[in-house]
This record gives C-alpha cells, sequence and structure tokens, in this order.
C-alpha cells in the first residue's frame, strides 16, 4: 500500500511539474520553448488518456478540469498578437 502511495505522489508531482512548466513557456517566442510546450502537452496528454482508461480519477492526479488543448491556444493566440 505505500509503495502505491509513493507512485501517486510521483505521478502527482510530474503532472503539477509538466504543467507548471508547460503554462510558464506559454508567450515565449524561441523554438526551444514552443517545442517544450508542445512536449509538456503531449506529456500531460499521455497521463490523462492513460488515467481515463484505467479508471484513475482526474481529481487524483491533479488533472480534473485542466484543459490541456488551451495550452496550445494560447500560445497560437500569443504568436498571433505578436
Amino acid at each position: 500500500m505505500a509503495q502505491q502511495i509513493d507512485y501517486q505522489i510521483l505521478l502527482q508531482e510530474i503532472v503539477r511539474t509538466a504543467k507548471a512548466a508547460a503554462e510558464e513557456s506559454i508567450g515565449k517566442t524561441d523554438a526551444e520553448s514552443g517545442a517544450l510546450l508542445f512536449a509538456y502537452h503531449d506529456i500531460l496528454d499521455v497521463v490523462k488518456t492513460q488515467a481515463e482508461i484505467m479508471d484513475v480519477p482526474l481529481s487524483e492526479i491533479g488533472l480534473e478540469g485542466y484543459d490541456l488543448d488551451a495550452l496550445l491556444e494560447a500560445q497560437a493566440a500569443h504568436r498571433q498578437a505578436a
């Protein structure tokens, strides 16, 4: 049981870090930041998809109500405004 809790904490930390880094990348115009944003989006998308397949509540991993597509939309909007 303790090991399962450790894995949950690990996954929660990965999600928290990926979300923060993705959101920080929004609005940056260099190619590396754009590539990182897509990478973070992909990581979060895989986690979300696998959680849904495994019936893991998104609230338990920090993704409940989190709009992954909004990350890319915000970046696109920022680039259009620039």
